[in-house]
């Protein structure tokens, strides 16, 4: 992955901030040889506790010293040479802008999200779209970015709180920084022309039947078909998608982190009360979706990119 964001990464006002968890597999001193050997010269190694990823990324985000912050997970391969450029371009577009993501795409060749919905009668979910779609392609607005690849301003990252250590070890915080920026009135796109490769299927046991569907695809896939009063029973007593993929330990964290999201936020994310968070949210970015101005504000925003673009690639 190092080599890979080595190769891909010519910007030359960049820091990389890599920070270790108290691994015990060797990746510390890979990182320290990283570190001294000058292919990234601006790399820093930090240590983090071995307090999970919400520390770190805490760890990491206190000691940043630029004005935009990338969020990239350590089983991310950047595929996009320019790719920092090609995020600032969109980040510096419009003052509204907060958070730009880019398209993450398994190793299994699928795509797992061009960001993030969340504020919908569908519920939380990654977004994405028949392969070559319009969702995969289009420069967009989404509700949220996606943590494994996903940059912000990193003052407002502090002023939302950085990450919430409730979330800690892992989980939702990714999501939530985003709603956070969005309260401040900011807004989140999806930039389609930066792609990352993530490495999650390479790590899972693959099990034979179902036309090789994994569990949680599954869940998904069948969830989707359920009728919301049903799915709100099954949500209620367990979570199919607890039932059919995590681990006891796993599922107990999520029901904590669900529990604390409708108490942050005011709605359950799997099966949001549209009104109540119409009554609670109304009138900021949070609902930009279903505010016809704010609506009109994203396209204004991706029309002077692209135009921004356009002009640049005919001169």
């Amino acid at each position: 992955m190092l080599g890979a964001l080595a190769d891909t990464t010519n910007y030359p006002e960049v820091e990389l901030l890599a920070v270790d968890d108290r691994s015990t597999d060797g990746s510390l001193d890979l990182l320290r040889r990283w570190e001294t050997s000058g292919r990234l010269p601006a790399m820093w190694v930090l240590e983090s506790p071995g307090a999970g990823a919400v520390v770190a990324l805490n760890t990491a985000l206190d000691a940043a010293s630029g004005e935009f912050c990338v969020q990239l997970d350590d089983d991310v391969k950047v595929e996009t040479p320019g790719w920092i450029e090609r995020m600032l371009e969109l980040m510096r577009i419009d003052v509204a802008v907060g958070v730009v993501t880019g398209k993450v795409v398994l190793d299994s060749g699928e795509i797992q999200a061009c960001g993030v919905d969340v504020v919908g009668p569908a519920g939380w979910r990654e977004r994405r779209g028949p392969p070559g779609g319009d969702v995969e392609r289009r420069v967009a607005e989404v509700d949220s970015g996606i943590g494994c690849f996903m940059m912000y301003r990193r003052s407002d990252a502090l002023e939302a709180g950085g990450y919430d250590p409730e979330w800690s070890p892992v989980w939702l915080d990714d999501v939530d920084l985003c709603m956070g920026i969005r309260a401040l009135g900011r807004k989140s796109f999806y930039l389609p022309d930066v792609v990352a490769l993530h490495y999650m299927d390479t790590r899972r046991p693959q099990s034979p039947g179902l036309a090789r569907l994994r569990p949680r695809q599954l869940a998904r896939a069948v969830g989707r078909r359920l009728p919301r009063r049903v799915r709100q029973l099954i949500d209620s007593r367990a979570g199919l998608h607890m039932l059919a993929y995590y681990t006891g330990e796993q599922a107990e964290r999520l029901r904590h982190h669900y529990a604390y999201w409708r108490e942050k936020w005011g709605w359950d994310p799997r099966n949001p009360d549209m009104a109540e968070i119409q009554r609670r949210w109304g009138g900021t970015e949070i609902c930009w979706a279903m505010d016809p101005e704010r609506r009109a504000a994203g396209e204004r925003v991706i029309a002077a990119f692209e135009a921004s673009r356009a002009a640049v690639s005919g001169a």
